[in-house]
C-alpha cells in the first residue's frame, strides 16, 4: 500500500513543478464517450470506511486498481479493469450465528464490488458533427480472486469463510460529454447484473441488478490544475445503495495525468469516506 501512495503522490508532486497542460482530463471514476487515439493506463487507490456487505458491516481499507485502454479503428475500445489488491476490516453483523459484534481482516487479490471486468466501447456519435459524443458499452467478468477473512465458516469452524470467492458480472449503459464555456460535462447510465456472488449484496441476494450511474463536471483549469467533481450511485434503490460526491483536482502533464479527490457518502450504504488517487498514461 505504501509504495502505491508513493508511487502516485511523487507523481503528483512532480507534475506541480511543469507548467505545461493537457487538454481537459478524465475525471476518476467517469469516462468520456469520446474515444481517443492512444493507449492508456491506470493505476489507482482508493480507501474505503463503513461499507456494508452481506455477512459483515463496518467495512474499513482499502483497494488498488489497474485499467488498460485499447483503442481501433477509430471508434471502438477495448478497456480492461482489475481490482488486484483489497486489505481491510470489518465487523461481523449481529444476525450472523457466531462472532457477532467481532472484529475480522478481510483481505486478498481482489476487489469488492468491482471484478476483473472487459469492456466493449463503440462511439456512435462525435463532437465534430453534432457538438457532443455519444457512445455505448457492453461487457463482463469474474472474481479474479476470494477475499480471506477471519470469520469462521458455519459448516466447519475450524476454517474461515472467504468473501468473494464466486461471482460474475455482467454490464452495458451509454456515455455522452459535450464542451461547456466552464468546462465539459460527462454522464455515464448503466446497469451491472451480479450473478452468483458471494457476501456481497447487504440483503444476502446472489444476484441482483445494480444501476451504475455517474455525473461528473470537469472545469477550465485554475493555473495548472483541472477541478472536477463527480456524482455517482451504485445500487438497486432498495438494500444496495451507495450514493457519493467526489470532489477533486487533475493534474495534466504531457502523456500523463495525476488525480487526488475524496470520496463523500451522502447515504445508504457505501463508502462513508475515503481518499482517491490515480495515475494515468497514455502510449
Amino acid at each position: 500500500m505504501k509504495t502505491i501512495i508513493t508511487t502516485l503522490l511523487a507523481g503528483l508532486c512532480a507534475g506541480l513543478s511543469v507548467s505545461s497542460l493537457a487538454a481537459a482530463p478524465e475525471p476518476l471514476r467517469s469516462s468520456y464517450a469520446n474515444i481517443g487515439e492512444a493507449m492508456e493506463f491506470k493505476l489507482g487507490w482508493q480507501s474505503f470506511k463503513g461499507m456494508e456487505l452481506d455477512e459483515a458491516d463496518d467495512l474499513e481499507g482499502w483497494t488498488a486498481t489497474a485499467q488498460a485502454v485499447f483503442p481501433f479503428s477509430g471508434k471502438y475500445q477495448l478497456r480492461i479493469d482489475f481490482p488486484f489488491k483489497t486489505n481491510a476490516d470489518a465487523v461481523v453483523k449481529d444476525n450472523q450465528p457466531m462472532q457477532q459484534g467481532e472484529n475480522i481482516d478481510v483481505e486478498g487479490y481482489g476487489g469488492v464490488f468491482d471484478f476483473l471486468t472487459v469492456t466493449f466501447e463503440h462511439q456512435l456519435v462525435f463532437a465534430e458533427n453534432a457538438g457532443y459524443n455519444l457512445s455505448y458499452y457492453v461487457g463482463g467478468g469474474r472474481v479474479p480472486d476470494r477475499l480471506d477473512t477471519t470469520k469462521r465458516d458455519l459448516k466447519n469452524p475450524d476454517e474461515m469463510d472467504p468473501f468473494n470467492h464466486t461471482g460474475m458480472v455482467f454490464m452495458g449503459g451509454v456515455k455522452f460529454d459535450r464542451v461547456h464555456s466552464f468546462g465539459q460535462i460527462i454522464a455515464n447510465a448503466g446497469l451491472r447484473y451480479y450473478t452468483d456472488s458471494d457476501d456481497l449484496h447487504p440483503a444476502g441476494d446472489d444476484s441482483f441488478p445494480a444501476l451504475d450511474a455517474r455525473v461528473a463536471a470537469v472545469f477550465s483549469p485554475w493555473g495548472m490544475l483541472h477541478p472536477a467533481v463527480e456524482l455517482t450511485y451504485l445500487g438497486d434503490f432498495s438494500d444496495l445503495n451507495q450514493f457519493s460526491v467526489v470532489p477533486q483536482l487533475l493534474l495534466p502533464y504531457k502523456d500523463m495525468t495525476f488525480k487526488a479527490g475524496a470520496e463523500i457518502g451522502l447515504g445508504g450504504n457505501g463508502n462513508e469516506l475515503g481518499a482517491m488517487l490515480q495515475a494515468s498514461f497514455r502510449f
